[in-house]
């Protein structure tokens, strides 16, 4: 039986045979590739072996931050309010001073006049630096002045003043001094217990930043804190062959760094756009005469803000350098506390501005009735105590409209007992009180919108019915902040709770826009359409009624399409101390003792577009100490809206007067602020024979 398709086995070695030519060619490839690798050892190791040694002791390659130009911060017509100026820091880089760091550093501080604080600083960085944190340079001194850059750059002799580096840094340039500081706040070191947190926040957003170091700068507090990564842009790199004294090496030795590597350019941060008018901002800084206080302006159509003064404030072009310890020391033991944001982060008696809460209140509750009356004879009593109106001989049968246009106390005593606590803090709640706006920029206090249970829980002895009294025309326990104040207001004036902001849109370096941010609602206004009118009937006669306690700050002349413009407001004057058995003015008491003055207002009534709220601190009647503020802020608003449809529509217009001649040429009268001696009495403009109720 034969087998077909079968191969005959091969004979022994036939495989070994075809594999051997292969083996000894890649024999020869691997022998002739160690010849090669021995042969350029030899080379480098013994014939210039001495010759790359003295090379790599000598030279070194040194990267250098390029840092990137901080956004701008522009206001609602792109004015530049911050942005960031050419300067110079010193740094010293550890490793290349060696041995002479000391001496060095001792140098430095004669050449650039070093503080203590500063020369204590670098110490500490320099004895700090261990391993690969001796390659990396430390700030010594940051801005430093043209002639201290010349200074530096003469004494820079070959063998001086190694491991020192001069390098360009963009600082940030608060264009108004403390005009605005709180909104903005303001940037310093990035300290060593955050650096890690820092670091963190940026590897989880992976745009591409790069880490923070010891000596960067970081936004503190304001929208520099708020959007420092949108801010801060990308830090570039420069890479230089220096020798072992830091010293930078040119000629053929940069040929070491290939060509790509030698320069990362930096990338700019975005651009934020506020929604300040800048002109109504500088307007309303002149004009408010207080020594502390905010000056609150709000679109009433979209919740954001077009001018926001807060006083007294530090000037954050100090802050953002290098502050001495006693300078900071001066600011944090100012009696004034220029620190504190007060918008937002302060609360105070709202004093009669309140009356609008217990109007409503009485109203959606039926304790009043549209048109109803109460008879005022200059008191009212409950049990053995007896609270005084603002006017001592009494309003008489009074309704809604008048008693909140002439602020009668007696009126609103009355509703506070009808009401009771709970129903007053019910519906302040509903009308945003007693919690945060949601003002983005941190820090931002909720006020205390007081109860039957928040008095048995704070209040020795708790809650007592007569408490409701105080609680009625705004004093008692119940507190505000000036956002929530300008929040309140702004819902009466257009129907609905807004959430304030202050960023419109956020753009590239080339003016591009990235994120734009519409209108926030946090809510509607929940009360009923009469009793809106009713409260609105009040606000009117409060400044366009000859009674009303603002009546001297009515806009006269203000026209808009034909029809004069008219304001609703209400003014508000807050005890600070309990009333004595004799009234006094204000230029009679010590500063920190005299009454809150408020105003809160909006125009045109009948359709508003603004809301302005001012609060001056220890000034006395709100009538003269904060309502001829607002109504000069809403008059040049108008006047600025005037100004811009006419260059819009191409026709000539000179700018709106200046502060002082606020309308018709007619010179406003002088205004002064508070005098700076805290506790000696000072003269109040206009307090005499004013309303204390106002």
């Amino acid at each position: 039986m034969s087998l077909i398709g079968i191969s005959p086995p091969a004979a022994p070695g036939a495989s070994q045979k075809d594999l051997r030519p292969r083996t000894y060619w890649m024999a020869a490839v691997a022998s002739l590739a160690f010849l090669v690798l021995t042969v350029r050892l030899y080379q480098l190791q013994i014939l210039r072996g001495d010759e790359y040694k003295e090379r790599a002791d000598e030279n070194f390659v040194k990267e250098l931050r390029v840092p990137a130009d901080r956004g701008f911060i522009l206001d609602r017509n792109h004015r530049i309010l911050v942005d960031s100026r050419p300067s110079y820091d010193v740094t010293l880089t550890p490793y290349f001073c060696g041995k002479q760091c000391d001496d060095i550093l001792s140098q430095l501080a004669t050449l650039l006049s070093l503080s203590q604080d500063e020369v204590e600083r670098a110490e500490d960085r320099l004895h700090d630096a261990r391993g690969l944190e001796r390659f990396r340079p430390f700030t010594v001194k940051v801005d430093i002045a043209r002639e201290e850059l010349d200074i530096i750059e003469a004494n820079r002799v070959p063998g001086a003043l190694s491991g020192v580096d001069v390098i360009p840094a963009p600082h940030r340039s608060y264009r108004y001094g403390s005009w605005g500081s709180h909104l903005f706040g303001y940037m310093n070191e990035v300290g060593a217990d955050e650096l890690k947190k820092a670091n963190e926040e940026i590897e989880q957003r992976s745009d591409g930043q790069l880490p923070y170091q010891l000596g960067d700068y970081i936004g503190r507090r304001g929208l520099e804190k708020r959007w420092e990564s949108r801010l801060r842009g990308i830090d570039g790199r420069r890479r230089v062959v220096v020798d072992a004294k830091g010293n930078a090496k040119g000629g053929e030795l940069e040929d070491l760094i290939p060509e790509g590597q030698r320069f990362e350019p930096s990338r700019p941060g975005q651009n934020l756009v506020l929604s300040i008018d800048w002109r109504l901002q500088e307007f309303a800084e002149k004009m408010f005469p207080a020594t502390a206080g905010s000056v609150l302006a709000m679109d009433a159509k979209t919740g954001f803000l077009l001018a926001l003064v807060d006083r007294p404030a530090p000037d954050p072009n100090k802050l953002s350098g290098r502050i001495t310890r006693a300078e900071l020391q001066a600011i944090r033991t100012d009696p004034l506390r220029p620190e504190l944001f007060r918008a937002i982060q302060e609360h105070y008696h709202p004093g009669s501005t309140f009356k609008v809460v217990t109007s409503i209140a009485a109203l959606e509750e039926g304790v009043l009735k549209p048109g109803g009356t109460i008879y005022c004879p200059g008191h009212y009593t409950l049990g053995r105590h007896r609270w005084r109106c603002d006017k001592e001989r009494g309003h008489g049968s009074v309704d809604l409209e008048h008693a909140l246009g002439a602020s009668c106390d007696v009126f609103y005593y009355s509703l506070g007992d009808r009401l009771g606590a709970d129903r007053i803090s019910k519906w302040a709640s509903l009308l945003g009180l007693g919690k945060p706006t949601g003002f983005d920029l941190g820090g931002e206090i909720s006020g205390v919108n007081p109860d039957e249970a928040w008095h048995d829980k704070h209040i020795p002895g708790g809650f007592q019915h007569g408490m409701s009294l105080n609680l009625a025309i705004g004093q008692g326990d119940v507190n505000v902040t000036p956002m929530q104040q300008v929040v309140l207001y702004g819902a009466l004036a257009s129907g609905i709770v807004w959430r304030p902001q202050v960023v419109q849109r956020i753009e590239d370096p080339n003016g591009e826009t990235v994120q734009e941010f519409g209108p926030i609602e946090r809510g509607r206004l929940p009360i009923k359409k009469e009793t809106r009118e009713q409260v609105m009937k009040g606000l009117m006669a409060a400044v366009n009624e000859p009674f009303g306690t603002a009546y001297g700050s009515r806009l006269k002349d203000i026209v808009v399409d034909g029809e004069p413009v008219t304001m609703a407001g209400k003014t508000g004057t807050a005890q600070v101390v309990k009333l004595g058995a004799k009234r006094l003015k204000a230029a009679q008491v010590s500063y920190f003792e005299r009454d809150h003055a408020w105003f809160a207002s909006f125009a045109p009534a009948d359709d508003p577009e603004i809301v302005v709220l001012v609060l001056n601190e220890h000034s006395g009647f709100g009538s003269s100490n904060a309502a001829p503020t607002a109504a000069a802020v809403v008059r040049y608003y108008f006047e600025l809206k005037r100004a811009d449809a006419l260059e819009r529509a191409g026709v000539p217009v000179g700018p709106p007067p200046p502060p002082g001649v606020p309308h018709g040429g007619e010179k406003a009268p002088p205004v002064r602020a508070v005098p700076r001696t805290l506790d000696q009495p000072a003269p109040v403009p206009g307090a005499e024979g004013e309303k204390r109720g106002a």
